[in-house]
């Protein structure tokens, strides 16, 4: 019989604005810890806040009689510790330096109401077991993500400020603001030709490829990828990666099996061919799939498959470049759209910006965009920002179709 411990940690220091100014802070630890165990091809599962006892495993243990498959040797003798935490600074400052931000926001646009939260966030993630498996996944970030509404406004809010990462990064949230915020006071067209470049979250666009591509789907056949297998289905431009790399915020480098791929990455799609699937180990086994460890699920549960999150690989080109002067859009907010099971996408947008790869021109009305997924990231893909120009991200952009 096998031990083993799936365990996440989050503290969180988060603080409540409302009309631009602190209302209350709230801090929290929460650790989850899951309780495994493997023996007779079968696996028992217990879980518990805090760190298990010796109850919690006696738990695991009776969970056995279940009889719940599970066929393949846990990972063993394998010993990483990955620690990403950069940002070094006690609550007191934390609150100074964001009092300091919302005051100068507050003096700079006083037109403008912001609220939502400031917050630092830190999470350790292990699997270990007592056959020699030793994973540990530490990382913590600093996240601004205020709601912005124009005094005038009759909407709740109007606008976001969003910025993450491993460092403070209040002196370029206030840059990424000042733009964003006198820009606002200026509206302008939406720009009538047929496909306008757009800028947009990478994750609104990848979410039916992340569907599509998941391995039991394509395995038994009801994936929209399913006759696209090893054949060219996008740009040549276009690579679609599997990531837990140092790009990724608090994602482990491991999957809940305890799988890793070589430098963290995994290739799903590449120049335009989809070269394989998104597998655990009970699916790589079923239908005979290269293993991606992609297995998740909650601290209590038997690790399974469920859709990933998926990233672009950048290109080699900045946002300046790709957009090479032509008007087009930012979108800032987003919502209520989706995309069909064929693969069209619309959605309205209630937020965006005019810009022309290096300066925002303005502020654009609401409108909506549309496109065919095998169009977007076909022939419309322009591709993805080698630089981190717009609040802290790469920029992926394409050609869709935009409709007041």
């Amino acid at each position: 019989m096998i031990r083993e411990l799936y365990q996440h940690t989050i503290r969180e220091t988060s603080l409540n604005i409302t009309n631009s100014v602190i209302d209350s802070i709230m801090k929290k630890t929460i650790r989850k810890s899951g309780c495994r165990v493997y023996a007779n091809r079968a696996i028992g599962v217990a879980g518990t806040f805090g760190d298990p006892t010796e109850k919690t495993w006696a738990e695991a243990e009776e969970r056995l009689k279940d009889g719940i498959p599970y066929t393949f040797e846990p990972e063993k003798n394998k010993k990483r510790i990955r620690d990403l935490r950069q940002l070094n600074i006690s609550d007191e400052e934390f609150i100074r330096e964001s009092e300091d931000l919302l005051r100068i926001l507050d003096l700079e646009y006083p037109d403008f109401i912001f609220s939502h939260k400031i917050k630092i966030c830190e999470t350790e993630t292990l699997l270990k077991n007592d056959a020699g498996l030793d994973y540990v996944n530490y990382d913590k970030t600093f996240e601004f993500i205020l709601l912005v509404k124009h005094r005038d406004s009759v909407n709740i809010f109007d606008s976001g400020l969003l910025r993450q990462g491993r460092t403070l990064q209040k002196k370029e949230f206030l840059e990424d603001a000042r733009i964003l915020l006198d820009a606002f006071k200026n509206e302008v067209s939406l720009p009538q030709n047929e496909k306008i470049p757009v800028i947009v979250e990478e994750s609104m666009l990848l979410s039916k490829i992340s569907e599509s591509l998941n391995g039991e789907q394509i395995g038994f056949g009801t994936s929209l990828f399913c006759d696209k297998m090893n054949k060219t289905a996008f740009s040549p431009k276009l690579s679609i990666i599997q990531d837990r790399t140092e790009e990724k915020y608090h994602t482990p480098f491991f999957d809940t099996e305890g799988v890793t791929q070589d430098k963290d990455v995994c290739f799903l799609i590449k120049n335009g061919v989809i070269e394989k699937a998104y597998t655990d180990k009970t699916n790589a086994a079923r239908f005979s799939m290269p293993l991606t460890g992609s297995a998740s699920g909650d601290y209590d549960e038997v690790p399974s498959l469920s859709n990933i999150g998926l990233s672009v690989v950048p290109g080699n080109k900045t946002l300046k470049e790709l957009i090479g002067g032509v008007p087009s859009i930012i979108v800032i907010m987003a919502s209520g759209g989706d995309y069909t099971s064929s693969g069209d996408f619309a959605t309205p947008v209630q937020m965006s910006y005019l810009t022309d790869g290096e300066k925002i021109l303005g502020r654009l009305p609401e409108f909506y965009i549309s496109g065919n997924l095998y169009d977007i990231f076909g022939d419309d893909f322009i591709g993805m920002s080698c630089d981190k120009t717009f609040m802290g991200e790469r920029a992926l952009v394409v050609r869709m179709n935009a409709n007041c």
